[in-house]
């Protein structure tokens, strides 16, 4: 099962370094981020540069989150805890399943390339593929595209990298 730890802003790698540390194996299977790629020009050219998808976000895998809960109550003063008290947030089962298919095993989102022919956007390459319906907003100039989740508890869109190479 995958749950979300939401920190306080700037400790979520100093956070996930602890816990890979600190945390046995047995009750924590993997923690990680998610990333995306996005295109910014400097020095005269496009970069490509990966950025955190979910801001001071992290996922952890758990077969069991009591004892993970117990655990990371040593982190209380860097962690945000919910509404009701606890910790963690789980992500449901279709949750996860679009979130692998969007960032596969490295938990990375890479650049799509599209067109926009008629007002309608066409992705034809990269993990965006199929969702265009999910596209609210694209900014041609910074290649960004915004991404509605089916998240609960992540109302703001997500940015990932589009590449719009022609609109007609």
């Amino acid at each position: 099962m995958w749950f979300v730890l939401k920190c306080n802003p700037g400790k979520s790698e100093e956070i996930m370094e602890s816990c890979r540390e600190h945390i046995s194996g047995q009750v924590l299977h993997d923690i990680f981020t998610f990333t995306y790629d996005r295109m910014k020009r400097y020095e005269g050219s496009w970069h490509t540069e990966r950025s955190p998808m979910f801001p001071d976000c992290i996922f952890l895998e758990t077969a069991d989150p009591e004892a993970l809960s117990e655990q990371l109550e040593l982190y209380c003063a860097s962690i945000k805890r919910q509404g009701d008290g606890s910790l963690l947030v789980k992500v449901t089962p279709e949750e996860e399943a679009f979130l692998k298919r969007l960032g596969g095993q490295e938990h990375h989102l890479k650049m799509s390339q599209g067109y926009i022919k008629n007002g309608i956007t066409h992705i034809v390459a990269g993990p965006l593929i199929g969702m265009e319906r999910r596209i609210r907003k694209i900014d041609r100039h910074k290649r960004l595209a915004n991404i509605e989740m089916p998240m609960q508890g992540m109302e703001k869109p997500v940015q990932a990298g589009l590449e719009i190479t022609s609109k007609s």
